[in-house]
C-alpha cells in the first residue's frame, strides 16, 4: 500500500515560538506514517530585509530550500514558495488584483514547485491566510486530491478586507471544513447565504497537551521570585496596561513572554522597574514548565480584539485550567466566566483582580478536559479525513 501524503499549508514555521494547531495535526500525520509537508506561506521576497521571528532572511534561504525533520520515526519537510508580495504600506496603494496576482508570483514556476513536491498528495489542509490564493491553481493541478479547511481566524470576521471575499467564494469548494467552535460558524452563516446546508463542516476545538499540564518541572530562573503573574503567548498584548499594572502593584512579578515586537515605552519601563521582566517568547516545548510554576496566569488583550477575532476559548486558557492557575483576563469572551475566570474590562478592575487574588490557590475547575485533549482531537480529524 503507498504512502499517504498531507500538505499543511500554514502561516506558521515549523521552528517557531508561536506553535499553532497545525503543529500538531502534523506531528499527527507523522505518526501515523504520512509523507508530511508544512507548506509555510506566505513568505515574500521583501522579508528578507526583516528582522521578526517568523520572517527574517534566514528563515527565507532555509525555507526555499526547504528543511527536513525527524518526527518519531518519520521525517516532515518544511518549505515555502516565495512571492514578488509587496509590504503592507505599499499594498494599500496598489489595486487589490494586482496584489493578488503579486502575492502569488514568484521567480520560480509554481508548476515545477507542486510537481516537485505534491505530488500524489492525498490531502491539502489549508489554514485561513493567504494560501487560500494557491487553492484554485493546486485543485486544477490535483483534482483528486482531498481539499480540507481549518479556519481559526474566519477571514470574514473582517468582510473589509479583499481576501475575505475570496474566502467566501471557495468556502463550498472544500470537501471538508474543521470549524474551531460555533463563533466561527455564526460568522460564515452570517455572510454566506446557505452555508449550512451547501458546506460540509463540522466543529473541532483546539485543544491542549493535557498531561504536559499535569506534571512538575524545574522552574524556569525569572519565576522563582514570589507573587509571580506570567503572560505567555504569541498575540500582541495591551503592553500599557502591564506597565499599570506593575506601577501599583509593587509586590507583584510580572513576567511577559511573546514574540511580538512591543513598543518603545514598554522596554523602558522594564529596563526602570524590578517587578517586571520581559522575554521575546520561549520554544513551544518549555511552555508547560513555565504555566505550572507561576502563581497567576493573565491573558491582556488589546481592547476589543476579542469582538473581531472569533476566537472562542483559546488554548491559553486550557492550559492555565489544566494547570489549575488562577486567570485573569481582559477582553475577552464572556464564556470565560461560565468556569470562574474572571475577565475585566477595564484596567482598574483587572489590577483590582489580580490584587485580590490569592497567590497559593488552585483551582479546580468545571471542565471536561478530555475532550480537549490533543491525543482525542487529531484522533477525531483524521478518522474524518480518511473517511472522505
Amino acid at each position: 500500500m503507498n504512502m499517504k501524503k498531507i500538505v499543511f499549508l500554514t502561516y506558521h514555521n515549523w521552528e517557531t515560538k508561536r506553535q499553532g494547531g497545525f503543529h500538531k495535526f502534523a506531528e499527527g500525520a507523522c505518526e501515523r506514517g504520512y509523507d508530511t509537508i508544512f507548506f509555510s506561506f506566505p513568505r515574500p521576497y521583501y522579508i528578507y530585509f526583516k528582522n521578526e521571528e517568523r520572517l527574517n532572511k534566514h528563515v527565507l534561504k532555509k525555507l526555499t530550500k526547504g528543511e527536513k525533520y525527524n518526527i518519531g520515526s518519520n521525517e516532515l519537510l518544511n518549505i515555502t514558495f516565495p512571492t514578488l508580495a509587496l509590504p503592507g504600506q505599499i499594498r494599500k496603494i496598489i489595486p487589490g488584483k494586482i496584489n493578488f496576482w503579486l502575492q502569488q508570483k514568484s521567480f520560480r514556476s509554481f508548476k515545477k514547485f507542486s510537481e516537485k513536491y505534491f505530488a500524489e498528495t492525498n490531502y491539502f489542509v489549508f489554514e485561513s491566510n493567504e494560501s487560500l490564493l494557491l487553492f484554485n491553481r493546486i485543485k486544477k493541478l490535483f483534482p483528486k486530491s482531498c481539499f480540507i479547511y481549518r479556519p481559526s481566524d474566519p477571514l470574514l470576521a473582517d468582510p473589509s478586507t479583499k481576501i475575505s471575499e475570496y474566502e467566501k467564494k471557495i468556502l463550498p469548494q472544500f470537501d471538508w471544513i474543521f470549524l474551531v467552535n460555533t463563533q466561527g460558524f455564526q460568522v460564515y452563516k452570517k455572510h454566506i447565504s446557505n452555508f449550512d446546508t451547501q458546506s460540509n463542516y463540522s466543529i473541532l476545538s483546539n485543544g491542549v497537551s493535557l498531561h504536559d499540564y499535569q506534571k512538575n518541572y524545574v522552574v524556569p530562573e525569572p519565576l522563582k521570585n514570589s507573587n509571580t503573574v506570567l503572560y505567555v503567548g504569541a498575540l500582541v498584548i495591551e503592553w500599557s496596561l502591564i506597565v499599570e499594572a506593575s506601577k501599583r502593584l509593587k509586590k507583584f512579578n510580572f513576567v511577559i513572554v511573546c514574540p511580538e515586537n512591543p513598543p518603545t515605552s514598554f522596554i523602558k519601563h522594564v529596563y526602570n522597574n524590578s517587578n517586571i521582566i520581559y522575554i521575546n517568547g520561549i520554544s513551544p516545548e518549555n511552555v508547560p514548565a513555565w504555566v505550572t510554576n507561576c502563581d497567576i496566569i493573565i491573558v491582556p488583550n488589546p481592547k476589543n480584539l476579542y469582538k473581531a477575532k472569533p476566537w472562542g476559548i483559546t488554548a491559553k486558557y486550557y492550559q492555565a485550567m489544566a494547570a489549575k492557575k488562577p486567570i485573569i483576563a481582559y477582553h475577552d469572551t464572556p464564556e470565560l466566566e461560565k468556569f470562574g475566570i474572571k475577565c475585566t474590562y477595564d484596567y482598574d478592575s483587572f489590577i483590582m483582580e489580580l490584587k485580590n487574588c490569592n497567590f497559593s490557590e488552585t483551582v479546580n475547575y468545571d471542565f471536561n478536559f478530555e475532550e480537549k485533549d490533543w491525543r482525542i482531537i487529531i484522533e477525531k480529524f483524521f478518522s474524518k479525513i480518511e473517511s472522505l
